[in-house]
């Protein structure tokens, strides 16, 4: 138990000192309790969007029986849901978590450092849109992870963060896909027959894609059922993926490429401006 504190705070003292990130207060003390991190999303069964209050993407729970009673309240109304249990957040003073001690270590490099880019981003109100911050900590956890690695000099650590790189790769271009394909028959009102037989085709690619995974959290993830909420909640951390990675592979350096990302949306006032940045970016990026 020892070793894997010492190892979660490890990478969290690589983060503050190497790559500058803000945890504020974040893993530094034990959970206690029951306490725990976990997310329900509900998605209309006929159209790309959040079915809850607001239109917000997901609700959080920290009681992890009452999250798994509301995904059973909403799906009894009809909804497509998807429940997420994981081993952080990215607010104010996470603890470190069983679920944190249990998961591998590479899962433990990108939880720690990508859960520090929301409370750096929050802290120098980098303005982001919720897509991007997801897409682009997604670089910054994946990454990190692989340059850690290789600040210990960890080779066996390297092989998993970079099988963990490349399991997400493959996964988000399925999500991606997975979203446009959905989305665009929904727009022609199909009917809930051939949205359905979309829903399975779906399934049956993830099936597909899990025997060519490597081993990962990924990897797992391609068992649960593919619905809409499912494609819905991980679309925020895909859409943008290839964009937030081509980035940081052209600019060469994770700390430049930090801040690059924090710079992007400070004057993109609104939704019109922010679309802008993100065709402009595409345009040079990929």
């Amino acid at each position: 138990m020892k070793d894997k504190i010492k190892f979660v705070k490890s990478i969290k003292k690589f983060g503050e000192e190497e790559l500058g990130l803000f945890f504020d207060g974040s893993f530094v003390k034990l959970a206690k309790d029951e306490f725990s991190c976990n997310w329900v999303y509900a998605c209309y069964k006929n159209r790309m969007q959040s079915a809850l209050k607001d239109n917000f993407p997901y609700e959080f729970h920290s009681d992890m029986n009452k999250a798994l009673k509301r995904q059973k309240a909403l799906e009894k109304k009809g909804f497509d849901t998807y429940f997420y249990h994981a081993e952080a957040h990215g607010g104010k003073k996470c603890p470190i978590t069983k679920e944190m001690l249990e998961s591998d270590r590479a899962r433990q490099c990108y939880v720690v450092l990508h859960e520090a880019w929301h409370a750096t981003s929050s802290r120098n109100n980098h303005n982001f849109p919720y897509s991007f911050e997801e897409s682009s900590g997604r670089v910054v956890g994946l990454f990190g992870g692989i340059e850690f690695a290789k600040y210990i000099n960890d080779d066996e650590l390297l092989r998993t963060t970079a099988d963990q790189e490349k399991a997400w790769s493959m996964f988000a271009d399925f999500i991606n896909d997975s979203y446009k394909k959905l989305n665009d028959l929904m727009k022609k009102d199909a009917s809930e027959g051939e949205i359905a037989e979309l829903k399975k085709k779906l399934n049956i690619k993830a099936e597909k894609l899990y025997k060519i995974l490597p081993d990962s959290w990924e990897k797992i993830e391609l068992k649960k059922e593919i619905n809409n909420a499912y494609i819905l909640r991980y679309y925020d951390y895909t859409v943008h993926y290839p964009l937030a990675k081509s980035i940081f592979i052209k600019t060469g350096s994770l700390q430049k490429t930090m801040k690059f990302y924090s710079e992007l949306f400070k004057n993109a006032s609104d939704e019109k401006q922010v679309k802008k940045v993100i065709r402009d970016l595409k345009k040079e990026f990929l």
